[in-house]
């Protein structure tokens, strides 16, 4: 993608998130996305074709350093040279604390469903490259366990965000690995 079409998408994305400020994502038509974001409709279309193709690359721009951390390098707070679920973990909490008041929009709305539901596809398949690697628990059947950890970090994460990430990133991470830690190590 050229940067001019980058910096079209780009300008829809900022429109949408605009627009789920003020309305949700229901009540959001494409034309209101045209409007906001000044641009006409086969360009639109060019982009994106529908809303929630529109919607799901939102979430996916916000997972995408986190999980993919070679593409960009950060500008200040660093772990692209950590390999470890915990440090994966904070720098999620980072990246949701710099998109807290675009999330706000996505979450206060229908379209949290379809965060929530990027949010655990990306998280299970962390879970499964990092988590297992590091501890091996055999108490609970592993299907159980992944969805513990994956339920557990997409509730705090909510309530995280519900509270204005009142806490630092690395205080709800510490939150996070104090719930976990015991199941993981039993």
């Amino acid at each position: 993608m050229d940067r001019r079409q980058q910096k079209t998408q780009q300008a829809i994305m900022e429109a949408f998130y605009a627009l789920m400020q003020k309305k949700s994502y229901s009540k959001i038509t494409v034309q209101d996305i045209l409007d906001q974001a000044n641009v006409g409709r086969s360009t639109f279309y060019e982009h994106f074709k529908t809303k929630e193709e529109l919607l799901h690359l939102i979430c996916t721009d916000i997972f995408s350093h986190v999980f993919c951390p070679e593409l960009e390098p950060e500008t200040y707070h660093n772990f692209s040279n950590t390999n470890d679920f915990k440090h994966i973990v904070i720098h999620l909490f980072y990246h949701f604390y710099e998109d807290k008041d675009k999330l706000k929009g996505v979450l206060q709305s229908e379209s949290k469903e379809i965060f929530i539901k990027d949010l655990n596809k990306h998280l299970n398949e962390l879970v499964y490259d990092y988590v297992f690697k590091t501890y091996k628990c055999t108490k609970f059947p592993e299907d159980l366990l992944v969805n513990h950890l994956i339920t557990t970090l997409t509730e705090l994460t909510l309530w995280w965000l519900s509270r204005d990430c009142k806490e630092s990133p690395e205080k709800i991470s510490c939150y996070y690995f104090d719930l976990i830690i015991p199941v993981l190590t039993a």
